[in-house]
């Protein structure tokens, strides 16, 4: 039969490899080294204007949601310190700056003694910190008494010093560790849907990597720059794929279409000049603020760029352009010689074909209203590089020929 308390231990090394990620993903140098099960829990060494810097953390995960792993004659607190000061000496010539973190994805009340630790600042309250902490462990009992007697019989020099350089952070900040190393990702808006798969992948990553050192008898250290690449890599599989637009109904089409003046639009003149009827007029009309506002919430969102617009107009021009000169040859007329049945026939294969292709940067569209709503946008010939029209009057030299 397996130990009652298996299942809570594993949580617990689960919970070093979310934190280890999560300080991986937030640290401020890219060659920040960062260690698992070496002399603490987490440990991240960097290097600064002042020499080296090192964090060292021990993290505290407890399963039952009203328990406070931090007790004030608890194992966990007791022992942790215990850690911190055997190992301080050597710390304190490795490092020119030190700081010591205990980790809690419960919250720890105020007033405690680990908060009283934590929470001490000025010399003063550093002092009574250290008064308070000898005196709680001169009336602990049981086995954890050994470990405080442990603690309390270093000097008060290095119980100060410990105590300036240490804090908690508790369930306030940690409660959903998962989470937290998701959004230190700052996944794209199109990996966001697949961030647990990434964040998952990212933890087997971790622990394989630890596994294959552990099994050698070394001590795992890592930088940032594997799992910055890892990372890299999931996100471009995950967003490989081509973008879509929104669906018509979903776009602002109808806030656009209060804030724009269909008479003022060249378009819509036009449009009129070949007798378009009145339901596919104002159908046009919808296609043009839907495209407006799909064309304003990609570039606003970053995932096309002007560029991108430019060149599908461009498309699209040289489309309209090469039906125009096949109804030339079939008609055998000049362009100035277009009447409305010409214009018509040009406009109905330009805007009604089978299907509405369109590609703006890795968006593959198959979209109506922004196939047909960029023509019209083109067609008003207004901030467009590639201007169209689907009626014009002819020039004073082009009549008189």
């Amino acid at each position: 039969m397996k130990e009652p308390d298996a299942g809570p231990s594993a949580a617990g090394y689960g919970y070093q490899y979310e934190r280890a990620l999560f300080r991986i993903f937030t640290a401020q140098n890219p060659i920040t080294k960062f260690g698992i099960e070496t002399a603490d829990d987490i440990e991240e060494v960097s290097q600064g204007a002042r020499g080296s810097r090192r964090v060292s953390e021990q993290a505290k995960l407890s399963v039952q949601p009203r328990k406070n792993p931090l007790q004030d004659s608890g194992k966990n607190l007791w022992k942790t310190l215990r850690i911190w000061l055997n190992g301080l000496a050597t710390a304190r010539q490795e490092h020119e700056e030190l700081e010591y973190l205990l980790v809690t994805n419960r919250i720890v009340k105020s007033g405690t003694l680990a908060m009283r630790l934590s929470n001490a600042q000025s010399k003063e309250d550093v002092a009574e910190a250290v008064t308070a902490l000898r005196t709680h462990a001169a009336g602990m009992t049981g086995k954890t008494r050994e470990i405080a007697n442990e603690v309390t019989a270093f000097p008060d020099a290095d119980l100060t010093f410990l105590i300036k350089h240490m804090r908690i952070e508790d369930g306030q900040q940690n409660a959903d560790m998962k989470q937290k190393v998701i959004a230190s990702l700052h996944l794209p808006e199109d990996a966001l849907d697949s961030g647990e798969t990434i964040y998952y992948t990212l933890v087997g990553f971790l622990f394989d990597q630890c596994q294959e050192t552990w099994k050698a008898r070394q001590q795992f250290w890592t930088t940032g720059q594997p799992f910055y690449n890892q990372k890299h890599t999931l996100v471009n599989a995950f967003m490989n794929g081509p973008w879509e637009p929104l669906p018509f109904e979903k776009t602002d089409f109808t806030e656009w279409a209060k804030k724009i003046d269909a008479a003022a639009m060249v378009f819509m003149g036009q449009l009129k000049k070949l007798s378009v009827p009145q339901d596919i007029l104002m159908e046009q009309f919808s296609f043009f603020c839907a495209a407006y506002s799909e064309r304003i919430r990609l570039l606003d969102s970053g995932r096309v760029l002007l560029e991108d617009f430019d060149s599908a107009e461009r498309v699209l021009g040289d489309r309209w352009r090469s039906i125009g000169n096949a109804h030339q040859l079939r008609s055998s007329k000049a362009l100035h010689q277009f009447d409305v049945p010409d214009y018509k026939e040009v406009l109905a294969k330009t805007l009604f074909p089978e299907s509405f292709p369109m590609t703006v940067g890795r968006i593959k569209s198959q979209a109506k209203y922004l196939f047909c709503g960029t023509y019209q946008r083109m067609a008003n010939a207004v901030e467009t590089k590639s201007p169209i029209h689907w009626h014009r009057a002819p020039s004073e030299s082009e009549a008189e020929s």
